[in-house]
């Protein structure tokens, strides 16, 4: 008889223990689902046991908690976005008063104190580029969250991008080498993101290029490569460092360089799933970039 009740006994905990294991395993698939998924969903459970209920009635008090977190985070985000915006495109426009006064002065046949003149010209012009920085990386984080896709006409963008910075190339004696495809290329990318690319590619050229600037444009059925390529104005010794932020080929901060400028480029190209790579001999830099082509 007691072994009867015995095994009874060990009957029913062991239905028990199996129901509570396929209860976790229920609740476990229901949060994979929440955690992977954008979704309003909670725990449910048909099950009375107050163990069970409990369990459930904290795990979903700690969803609720994550998801009001989430939405304040992505106003604050939202509220630093346009904050950022606001105040760069304010900026922009005593700055570029501000540079154009300076570099009147400068064309002046004596100008007074033309040494201090130049320093504020340089100092502006630092501003400036820092300024850039910024408006990057607010684009970046913008369009981490809604690219506009659209075919695009690589060559053609990349020839207007040319045009504007090729005075800086006369003013810096850097000598052009453009081999272009006879044929335009088109890929399907963000035009503003390209842009971006493009303008802070040719900017580190002048910023640290020399002798010369050479862009080559290469593709097969599918994919286009594009490299940009000019003399070293010194040697740069840990080229595998260049992609992080703020590396630097210059110990100290002297160059006002803020390290940020090809970290910002390889952060462009993850945005449109381009492939970016770096080059370095003792008297050459290249930068080559691969996008699919559509």
């Amino acid at each position: 008889m007691i072994t009867i009740i015995i095994a009874t006994i060990a009957f029913l905990l062991a239905l028990y223990l199996v129901f509570l294991l396929l209860e976790i395993r229920h609740l476990t698939r229901q949060l994979h689902f929440i955690s992977d998924k954008e979704t309003n969903a909670e725990l449910t459970s048909a099950s009375k046991i107050k163990l069970i209920r409990e369990l459930l009635d904290e795990n979903n008090h700690l969803i609720r908690k994550n998801k009001q977190f989430y939405r304040e985070q992505i106003a604050k985000d939202k509220s630093l976005h346009e904050l950022l915006t606001n105040l760069t495109h304010d900026l922009k426009t005593p700055l570029t008063v501000a540079s154009g006064y300076t570099q009147l002065l400068l064309r002046t046949e004596s100008p007074e104190n033309p040494e201090i003149v130049g320093k504020i010209a340089s100092s502006l012009t630092s501003i400036k580029q820092y300024l850039d920085y910024l408006m990057t990386y607010n684009l970046i984080q913008e369009k981490n969250i809604s690219l506009n896709l659209e075919r695009i006409n690589l060559s053609s963008l990349l020839r207007e991008s040319l045009v504007l910075y090729y005075e800086a190339f006369s003013e810096h004696k850097l000598v052009p080498n453009f081999q272009f495809l006879s044929e335009d290329k088109f890929v399907i990318a963000d035009t503003v993101v390209l842009q971006r690319i493009f303008q802070n590619i040719l900017g580190n050229i002048i910023n640290h290029g020399e002798d010369f600037v050479k862009i080559v444009m290469i593709s097969d059925k599918k994919q286009l490569t594009l490299t940009f390529s000019n003399g070293l104005r010194t040697a740069i010794d840990n080229p595998e460092l260049l992609l992080q932020r703020f590396k630097t080929n210059e110990p100290s901060r002297t160059n006002k360089s803020t390290g940020l400028g090809l970290n910002i480029i390889q952060e462009l190209c993850q945005l449109i799933h381009a492939e970016l790579s770096l080059t370095v001999t003792d008297d050459e830099f290249s930068v080559t970039f691969i996008l699919n082509l559509n």
